[in-house]
């Protein structure tokens, strides 16, 4: 134990801390207008135009390439590239900043935001992006349910939804009836093609209108068809494969020579299956940038030396992994159900699991414990519980007595109906790190007389299945982030989309009612410190309950080519969100 220690320190020591970058120039940004377009002008070194970027994703491919629609990260990640919002969060401060918007108003104590989109900027086909846009986007799309993430539910407050009415053509009034805390940087969300969108639903009955908006901009779809904003579209889609797309000629952010930005002139993501697969092709030259599983970081530094990338530290995940139980009273295993819905039971197991193990067998001691519903980084972490406890299996053997749980002559663990305690982990194939994770899980449970049937399988099913309800028990994650936990309502209120433990209409628990109080009361607080009071609070009742059963942080570390040109990695950015400035040399 002690050695891992020491590797792990001498491995952080020999990573390119992105502290380093702190000294560099901030990427601020200005309003340069040519020819009547208000373009933002960012103060990157200036790159070389031409060249492809060489990424990867994970699993079988995207579900669909509608970011409205996207459910999954895979999808929602290519579709980013293709569509902006209004604003931005600020790479070095997490600070919203305006983007597609060019300035922004707040009045009337918060509650009316008045934003102004920069002039003359268009879509890839030509067509300007007016304030139309943004009303449809967020009156036709959002509140009226169209769009499938979960987003229109944090938009709900105390039942109602804030109101979004243009000014002019360039102005947008933005109106809550209570003072919400979250809602500026929610209006970051990304704005749809109003020309595009409109005719498709036009005439359609409002009982459909949904199952055609999830059906458009399918993977099928050929990619002249895509409209967008963002620095580039859609060129080919080879399923199973790669997705490639192509430089936006009327992006609308330009370098300090006022030049038209991206430099790159492809973005190319092969689709891999497996971590060492991709570590293989990044060390090959085939992948530009690479993020590092912990158990590879050792290989990885032994490397660098020989070969032309570095490698960056940007500290633990802004996400989060965890183990679920299929909490609904209705579900396909109504034996398991009881058993999960015993706190004793959820409690026994998070006790009984070796995070630290977890830490250093799978993540390569390259990772952290993780115990609370906000990942280590996020500014509202509770502090008090995040340190967590220890493994301990005699406490877990305590805890499973109280919930009504005793033992054969040969050591299996049964129920007080005499019913055998077995259920199945199901996780995601693609990732061998969840799959190991699942294989510890497994063995720590059989030390309880708790037989788990670990069974990995393809992404896209095992969504399918989680959404379904057809699943016991899922290890999988969530993406998370630094700065707002409402970005989590639609996990942790009654009426969320991801509220994944207990998806389906039930008669709520005491400790979920208490948490959806919290989630909207937290939003009608302008003060840190007292929206930090609620949130701990949340967090408290997440550990104690444990709906959700945190399992480990891993640090976030990437490797990058070295003839990638204006790489600028911060802790709230990553490595890529400058894309439209980066450049092969």
């Amino acid at each position: 134990m002690l050695y891992k220690k020491i590797l792990f320190l001498l491995i952080c020591l020999c990573l390119t801390s992105v502290e380093a970058c702190h000294g560099m120039p901030l990427q601020h940004q200005k309003t340069v207008t040519i020819d009547g377009i208000e373009f933002k002008q960012v103060q990157a070194s200036s790159g070389k135009f031409g060249g492809t970027l060489n990424l990867s994703v994970f699993g079988s491919g995207p579900k669909t390439f509608n970011l409205w629609t996207s459910t999954d990260n895979t999808s929602s990640t290519l579709a980013r590239l293709m569509f902006d919002g209004l604003f931005e969060d600020d790479p070095d401060t997490g600070e919203v900043v305006p983007h597609l918007a060019k300035s922004y108003a707040i009045k009337d104590e918060g509650k009316t935001i008045i934003v102004k989109l920069r002039k003359g900027i268009k879509w890839s086909d030509s067509v300007p992006i007016t304030s139309d846009d943004v009303v449809f986007t967020w009156n036709e799309i959002v509140f009226s349910g169209l769009e499938a993430s979960g987003f229109q539910s944090l938009c709900l407050i105390d039942g109602k939804y804030p109101t979004v009415k243009k000014i002019d053509d360039t102005t947008i009034e933005f109106m809550t009836h209570v003072v919400f805390a979250p809602f500026l940087r929610q209006i970051g969300y990304p704005i749809a093609p109003k020309h595009i969108f409109e005719p498709l639903l036009k005439n359609i009955p409002k009982k459909d209108a949904k199952k055609v908006f999830l059906g458009f901009w399918s993977t099928n779809t050929k990619p002249n068809n895509f409209v967008t904003s963002g620095p580039y579209k859609l060129f080919r889609y080879v399923q199973g494969e790669r997705i490639e797309f192509a430089r936006n000629p009327n992006y609308f952010i330009i370098n300090t020579k006022n030049e038209k930005l991206p430099y790159l002139d492809n973005i190319i993501y092969t689709i891999v299956q497996d971590s060492t697969l991709e570590l293989f092709k990044f060390l090959a030259g085939e992948i530009d940038v690479v993020s590092t599983r912990g158990e590879d970081v050792s290989l990885v530094k032994k490397l660098e030396k020989k070969k032309n990338f570095h490698t960056v530290n940007l500290g633990p995940s802004s996400g989060t992994e965890f183990l679920v139980f299929n909490l609904h009273g209705d579900a396909i295993n109504r034996v398991s159900t009881e058993w999960f819905n015993n706190i004793y039971f959820r409690q026994a197991v998070s006790h009984a699991i070796d995070r630290i193990g977890i830490v250093d067998n799978v993540l390569g001691g390259v990772g952290k414990p993780l115990f609370t519903s906000e990942s280590l980084p996020s500014i509202y972490l509770n502090k008090k519980i995040a340190d967590g406890y220890p493994q301990d299996f005699k406490l877990s053997k305590e805890l499973l007595k109280k919930g009504g749980f005793k033992w054969n002559k040969i050591g299996e663990l049964s129920d007080n109906k005499n019913r055998k305690v077995e259920f199945t982990l199901l996780t995601n194939a693609e990732n061998t790190t969840r799959q190991a994770i699942g294989v510890i899980i497994q063995d720590d449970l059989k030390r309880l007389g708790i037989k788990v049937n670990l069974r990995p399988i393809d992404f896209n099913t095992l969504i399918g299945r989680s959404d379904s309800g057809d699943w016991e028990g899922i290890i999988i994650g969530f993406t998370g982030g630094f700065f707002e936990p409402n970005e989590g309502a639609n996990v942790w209120k009654l009426n969320g989309r991801l509220h994944m433990f207990d998806q389906a209409p039930h008669k709520p628990r005491d400790w979920e009612v208490e948490i959806d109080k919290i989630f909207n009361n937290a939003t009608k607080v302008i003060s840190f410190n007292n929206r930090k009071k609620l949130y701990d609070r949340y967090q408290e009742i997440a550990h104690e309950q444990l709906p959700f059963i945190y399992l480990v942080s891993p640090l976030r570390i990437f490797a990058v080519q070295n003839n990638i040109g204006n790489i600028r990695p911060t802790v709230y950015g990553g490595v890529l969100y400058n894309l439209e400035s980066i450049y092969k040399k």
